[in-house]
């Protein structure tokens, strides 16, 4: 996943394009921006039971990795049967659902290239998939905040991206919840939603400021059971540089690593196009124009696999 902080910066710019009247309030707004970060917080639920935090994450790969436009057409129908008063906020959620699975998927196979070619080089990181994925990540997310806003992680707390109110996750819990029933046969309580943006939040203000004692501290408790610190991925080094190594700015050649396809992308192009593509996608989405909606996602899951019975192929 590109990490939080893309996501957020990619819903205010897809804000910036839907139809004035989509997001008529602040409300609105703060339910459309916290659907960009899509299913992302049920990875980070750890403040419960074992087997209930387990169920949670389960959640979270299976929207991650299949049936990707049924989830987000079951979401889109179930605002249809909540309370009046709670379609607007429900309906502002679920296109930012729809904008977090677009960067997902154009951006997924560009970072899945640099995170196989690094793990690949011989140099101790067979193992560490995951942190060299989140390493990744946090670099690009720290170079878009500069590049775009003129801003550090370290003026900006992370945990500030995750505003919400108890109303926006008491409807986002209810909608996830009918997605996890009827589309990939799971039973999560709605409540869950809320208490794992929670979560999420917490995560950031242990891990960061990076190098804090705080996250040095879980970083080695962490290594005392595993090769590699996810503490210290997860964090975000502050940076105020118009270079980024990991967005390849200078263009060399990567090839997506389900289709061997070569591209000299940059994330910025990647991040631009999906932009691109949004109002089309989006307008589909509303219109519930089934074919338009096919032909945008295909069968491409959030990584931007294709699939194929639920399954990438």
């Amino acid at each position: 996943m590109p990490a939080l902080i893309a996501h957020h910066l990619f819903g205010e710019e897809a804000a910036r394009l839907l139809p004035e009247d989509m997001l008529a309030c602040e409300e609105e707004t703060v339910a459309f921006l916290l659907g960009n970060q899509g299913s992302d917080p049920l990875y980070l639920r750890f403040r419960a039971l074992p087997q209930i935090n387990a169920h949670v994450h389960q959640l979270a790969l299976r929207m991650h990795g299949t049936h990707a436009l049924d989830a987000l057409l079951s979401s889109r129908e179930s605002v249809r049967h909540l309370h009046e008063g709670d379609r607007r906020t429900a309906r502002a959620f679920v296109l930012g659902l729809l904008g977090h699975y677009l960067l997902d998927s154009r951006t997924h196979p560009f970072v899945y290239a640099q995170e196989n070619a690094l793990c690949d080089m011989g140099v101790g990181l067979r193992d560490a998939h995951h942190e060299v994925h989140a390493l990744i990540e946090g670099d690009i997310d720290s170079w878009l905040l500069w590049s775009m806003r003129g801003r550090t992680t370290a003026e900006i707390p992370s945990e500030s991206y995750l505003a919400s109110t108890a109303h926006i996750e008491r409807i986002a819990g209810t909608l996830l919840s009918q997605v996890a029933f009827e589309v990939y046969g799971l039973s999560i309580d709605a409540r869950q939603y809320g208490a794992s943006v929670r979560d999420y939040r917490t995560a950031y203000r242990l891990l960061e400021p990076a190098g804090s004692p705080t996250q040095r501290a879980l970083a080695a408790l962490e290594r005392l059971v595993r090769p590699h610190s996810m503490a210290c991925a997860l964090a975000h080094m502050p940076s105020a540089s118009d270079t980024c190594a990991a967005a390849n700015l200078e263009h060399h050649v990567w090839h997506d690593p389900s289709t061997n396809e070569p591209s000299t992308a940059s994330f910025a192009d990647l991040f631009q196009d999906a932009l691109a593509e949004w109002p089309d996608l989006c307008g589909a989405f509303v219109r519930g124009d089934l074919k338009v909606l096919q032909d945008l996602v295909g069968s491409r899951n959030y990584d931007g696999v294709p699939t194929e019975g639920g399954r990438a192929v």
